[in-house]
């Protein structure tokens, strides 16, 4: 897939669980990106209105959950950004793990995920703030100057179909909730009429969320073995039989 040709892809998605991933692939073409996550920002929280890894990778979901957990009041480049803004214009920022000056920041979204690096986009549209994060495998390396540069030149496009993304999802509330936290998701796993347990419904939510059993096992607080009994059950009884089914059987409930 050209550059060219994987950008009105993504706006094909805008509104979409597709959205994330194709916008993704576009920027790997563009730009070599591996991770994404898309988020809005509000006074005291941030929802995740989507994100996506290369390859079907599960670094996005776990980082875009620990970021809205746990970092986001703490990360000194978001709070740059933010307050840099003025007017239409979308703020950049492209900074390599050993810049990262937060070392437990540093340490739990970057260093652990073997990330070399975050570019992120900050933005402003009706009042509303926008950010978006790309990353890059250590083993990739971090960006290049002319990356950064073609980075910058989209940054105000990006921001623009995010926004959008998230005005035509939240025409659908039930939608936008999907992809608000892992509570959410749990919450909308016990209304589908499959009679799921309180945990198997956590653990399906962080399953649709990219977790893998060893981190729902850890985020849980149950041996991993637990885990993988819980999501066969949830499977039997939802009938499905991977992550993409069982996203799609929730969707099918909203």
């Amino acid at each position: 897939m050209t550059e060219s040709s994987s950008f009105p892809l993504a706006l094909d998605q805008i509104g979409r669980p597709e959205f994330a991933p194709t916008l993704l692939a576009h920027m790997n073409a563009s730009v070599g990106a591996e991770h994404c996550v898309l988020f809005r920002f509000e006074q005291d929280d941030v929802k995740v209105l989507g994100f996506a890894s290369k390859d079907g990778a599960e670094m996005a979901g776990v980082n875009s959950e620990r970021y809205r957990k746990k970092f986001w009041k703490r990360d000194s480049i978001f709070q740059e950004l933010k307050e840099s803004l003025g007017g239409y214009r979308a703020e950049v920022s492209c900074v390599a793990t050993e810049e990262v000056a937060d070392a437990e920041f540093r340490h739990e979204l970057f260093l652990t995920q073997g990330l070399a690096g975050r570019a992120m986009l900050v933005g402003e549209r009706s009042g509303k703030l926008y950010g978006v994060s790309f990353f890059r495998d250590q083993t990739a390396g971090f960006f290049s100057q002319p990356e950064r540069l073609v980075i910058r030149s989209l940054a105000d496009t990006l921001i623009s179909c995010v926004a959008k993304h998230h005005d035509v999802l939240i025409r659908d509330s039930s939608l936008c909730a999907l992809f608000a936290s892992i509570e959410e998701l749990a919450s909308s796993f016990a209304s589908i009429p499959a009679q799921l347990t309180a945990r198997e419904c956590e653990v399906c939510a962080r399953i649709v969320y990219g977790m893998s059993m060893k981190e729902i096992a850890r985020d849980l607080n149950i041996s991993a073995e637990s885990g993988i009994t819980y999501r066969k059950r949830a499977y039997l009884r939802l009938r499905v039989t991977s992550r993409s089914e069982l996203l799609r059987r929730l969707l099918e409930n909203l």
